[in-house]
């Protein structure tokens, strides 16, 4: 037996006994294509410099596994995986998100990774983050990282204009009201009448966790019912909120021609000094947009506002790498170890971590960040609300709301009328 074929059946005992799935062929070459958004931080301006440095720590551990990186954006790289899938050209594995992994394993794309876990790190996981991993029982994507969605004010801009006693910073976990918001948005356009209080944006289904958890908030709206069976924006808060959205549009408070803008357009307004406001961030957005913060100012993490009385319910960001069955086992193998290696590596896996802005999806694990802003961004998992990105139908869901968006947004439909039809749609997507 050789030097090299002792090293690699020793690797295979080891990952047989850490509870992976022996890599099969392994006595030969393997060749592996993953695909990723742009989720860790940017090296010297390089996008995938980052991951080219990841896979030569990788090789390091596994130099017979080769690793072909290719970066997608967040704009164009669902339709890419979507018609790579479909012509039987997909990647071996992707880092990306519950809700469109899910599809996929519901296509029967994915491979099943229940053997890549032990009992105790099925017990070290969040009850909730867990069974967004699964489809049927099974767990098909690998949880690593997590951040809740939240706002974020230009707390300079504020201090600025004399109006810092109208943001929440020093109430209890910055809790707040609509009504105060909404005194925020108006105070600011009338000081700073060169920035935009706040961008809702309307373009594409890009970000609109933003809109649809800032929809049920300010109001207290629903989004599903009970045995998410049904969607119920058509009922009070969310339509109370399309009012408050045309108002505020009309009024100016609302950013005018947001029905054409994406979140990317409201973040980089934001970054740019240009928007009080930003409806959509989080400690991983703040982390992968940091190059484009143009202007020097201080932000500060703000939890949705919410009738009187209300908690705020914060929609969880949750970042999982999945492996495609392309029916070759080899490949399905080296991508679980890469996936390992990813988020469990002793040293990689921490750095990895921070190189996201997100924290770690094990409840045993510790942030690590050490700055305020990241601190109390990992307090607010408590106000965390249902994930509902694993339904049936909810990628076609995604493309069904913008449009009655942006119909009110410019004046073409009541809320109750767009709400009506996005409600019918939508609920014929969970029967599809």
């Amino acid at each position: 037996m050789s030097r090299r074929t002792r090293v690699l059946a020793a690797a295979l005992v080891l990952c047989l006994a850490a509870g992976m799935a022996p890599l099969f062929g392994q006595s030969k070459p393997v060749e592996i294509t993953w695909w990723n958004y742009p989720n860790f931080t940017t090296l010297d301006g390089e996008l995938g410099k980052y991951e080219k440095e990841l896979v030569a720590a990788f090789n390091k551990k596994y130099p017979n596994i080769k690793v072909n990186v290719e970066m997608i954006s967040f704009n164009g790289g669902p339709e890419k995986v979507t018609v790579a899938l479909t012509s039987n050209s997909g990647p071996d594995l992707i880092f990306d998100y519950p809700g469109r992994i899910t599809e996929y394993a519901r296509q029967g794309y994915m491979a099943k990774l229940d053997d890549m876990f032990k009992p105790a790190d099925l017990k070290d996981l969040n009850p909730t983050i867990l069974e967004a991993c699964k489809l049927d029982g099974k767990i098909v994507q690998y949880p690593f990282n997590v951040a809740n969605f939240m706002m974020a004010v230009n707390k300079t801009m504020f201090e600025e204009a004399g109006l810092a006693n109208l943001l929440p910073l020093n109430k209890p976990d910055r809790l707040w009201t609509t009504d105060e918001f909404t005194k925020a948005l108006k105070a600011i356009q009338a000081k700073r009448p060169d920035a935009v209080p706040v961008i809702v944006y309307a373009k594409s289904n890009q970000g609109d966790q933003g809109t649809r958890i800032m929809a049920i908030n300010l109001f207290g709206g629903e989004y599903m019912n009970a045995d998410m069976s049904s969607y119920m924006q058509n009922k009070g808060g969310t339509v109370e909120f399309m009012k408050w959205l045309q108002n505020g549009v009309k009024e100016g408070w609302i950013a005018k021609g947001g029905e054409a803008m994406t979140s990317g357009d409201a973040i980089d307004s934001f970054l740019q000094g240009k928007a009080a406001f930003t409806i959509i961030y989080s400690n991983v957005l703040r982390n992968t947009n940091k190059d484009k913060k143009t202007v020097k100012f201080e932000e500060a993490f703000l939890p949705w506002p919410t009738p009187a009385g209300q908690k705020p319910r914060l929609d969880s960001f949750i970042g999982t790498i999945g492996v495609f069955d392309n029916g070759n086992k080899d490949k399905i193998a080296a991508s679980k170890l890469l996936v390992d290696f990813i988020v469990n590596d002793p040293v990689w896996g921490t750095k990895n971590l921070a190189s996201t802005g997100g924290f770690s999806a094990r409840l045993s694990a510790k942030s690590p960040y050490a700055d305020p802003e990241a601190t109390f961004a990992s307090t607010m998992v408590k106000y965390t609300g249902r994930y509902y990105n694993t339904v049936k139908g909810f990628v076609k869901m995604r493309t069904l709301w913008f449009p009655e968006l942006q119909r009110v947004m410019l004046g073409m439909a009541t809320g109750q009328e767009a709400m009506d039809s996005f409600v019918t749609k939508a609920n014929a997507t969970l029967k599809e």
